[in-house]
């Protein structure tokens, strides 16, 4: 999928069944590889940067796992906004 969607043949999609894969398992799976590809050549047609120091996304992991998206994301909006925190 990484390469490119018609490189994914009817022998994958059978090992993954015979894996214990349902339809909307496998179909999941190619929509979210489809978009991780898709946003990896939006950020680097962006020429987005990111830090290569490992410290740089320690804190801000460990955020996420403690509180998971839906806070952070709202955390977020809500300093972004000006609001009080």
């Amino acid at each position: 999928m990484q390469r490119g969607g018609k490189n994914v043949q009817p022998g994958d999609i059978a090992r993954a069944r015979q894996l214990g894969a349902t339809d909307v398992e496998i179909h999941d799976t190619v929509l979210i590889a489809a978009a991780f590809c898709m946003y990896n050549r939006y950020v680097d047609g962006l020429a987005t940067w990111a830090p290569s120091e490992p410290d740089a996304y320690r804190e801000p992991a460990a955020r996420l796992a403690r509180e998971g998206y839906v806070e952070s994301t709202r955390r977020s909006a809500v300093t972004a906004s000006g609001a009080a925190t």
